[in-house]
């Protein structure tokens, strides 16, 4: 949202009407110049070619740790610490 910067994603947190932040009913959404298929699809490309060779990779030394990086920013700081500072 341009007034309050409220952040809406299509799939996971629409706005309640479409394109219309739910805050500021006369706000129109923007978007990011990026936000469209043809960049998501380069970025899946990428992940596919560069970052899936290292997780399986490190998968495989058994030296992988996964953070569920979806929660709050404080949990996953938590996570990242115990990973970090762990002596295994």
């Amino acid at each position: 949202c341009p007034v309050c910067g409220e952040i809406y994603n299509t799939y996971f947190k629409p706005p309640k009407t479409d394109n219309v932040c739910d805050l500021h009913p006369e706000a129109e959404l923007t978007h990011r110049a990026d936000d469209n298929q043809e960049t998501v699809q380069a970025r899946l490309k990428t992940f596919a070619e560069q970052t899936r060779p290292l997780l399986e990779y490190y998968q495989a030394l058994s030296i992988l740790h996964r953070v569920d990086g979806t929660r709050e920013p404080e949990e996953i700081y938590r996570d990242i610490e115990k990973v970090v500072t762990s002596e295994e």
